[in-house]
């Protein structure tokens, strides 16, 4: 089979997905399914989106069969890019998914500062921040040589469920690639950074506690909203990208968005098929 249909295979799990399977033998075989996810998002022409966020919702569900269950919930690293010191990505790309981390940062920042938005904190917004900022060195080329390549920055190894790459728990490949210019350092000193800093918030502002989400239809709460829209801008812009990209930074980037999906429910966001997938 080829990767995909490894992973497609993988994910239908009779015991994960099947109703009447017992709680217990549920959230044993749906350990590995986040990461399969992540390997339908890198390997399934068309199914990025749906990789991403399903890897979110069944985080999501294997979190609430631990509480039930008294078992450890999914670990979940920081959505950031460390040790990430190249992609095999568009600008375009990059330069899209920093915005959107720029503009996470910033409302849950201001948002912070109010002190009326739950989940908002100066933590998460330099988490957004830091992102952004890893995104922009990736999109320029101008990554320092001594950043290494360890680090907790996504969510999958290249491959790591279905057999064709290595695995590990929710760490991202830290490996190097090549750059989105071709050799990580044709744009060196002329990629102009996209991000604006500051960006118009007043509905967020507006509506500090809850706030009708646009894409689900349904009220959420504002800083779930903040990351689902995240989440779902860097989904586009991959989704949208005419270049081409490489397996191990399609899967990066996938942990990367479905991280931000995951907060985002953590937050309030709802789990539903109805409310994920428009």
């Amino acid at each position: 089979m080829s990767p995909c249909e490894q992973a497609l295979t993988l994910v239908n799990d009779p015991d994960w997905a099947g109703d009447g399977s017992p709680m217990m033998v549920r959230f044993v075989a749906g350990q590995s399914i986040p990461l399969t996810w992540i390997d339908v998002a890198t390997y399934c022409p068309g199914r990025f989106g749906e990789g991403v966020l399903r890897d979110a919702q069944t985080k999501a569900q294997l979190s609430s069969l631990a509480e039930r269950l008294g078992g450890v919930a999914p670990t979940v690293t920081p959505a950031r890019l460390d040790g990430v010191t190249s992609a095999v990505a568009g600008t375009d790309v990059l330069d899209a998914m920093a915005v959107a981390e720029d503009r996470a940062g910033f409302a849950l920042e201001v948002l912070a500062a109010r002190g009326r938005t739950d989940g908002a904190t100066l933590t998460l917004s330099d988490m957004h921040k830091t992102a952004g900022q890893q995104l922009v060195s990736l999109a320029d080329g101008s990554w320092g040589a001594g950043s290494g390549n360890s680090g907790e920055s996504g969510e999958s190894d290249s491959g790591s469920s279905s057999g064709s790459g290595t695995s590990s728990d929710d760490g991202d490949n830290g490996s190097t690639a090549a750059s989105g210019s071709g050799n990580g350092t044709d744009n060196a000193g002329t990629h102009a950074d996209p991000r604006k800093k500051v960006y118009d918030i007043s509905q967020l502002l507006a509506n500090p506690t809850t706030i009708a989400d646009k894409a689900s239809g349904q009220t959420v709460p504002t800083a779930a909203a903040i990351e689902m829209d995240c989440a779902r801008a860097e989904i586009k812009a991959v989704t949208d990208a005419d270049a081409q990209f490489d397996d191990t930074t399609l899967s990066i980037l996938a942990a990367l968005a479905a991280k931000h999906a995951y907060t985002a429910i953590q937050l309030g966001y709802p789990a539903t098929d109805a409310a994920l997938f428009e």
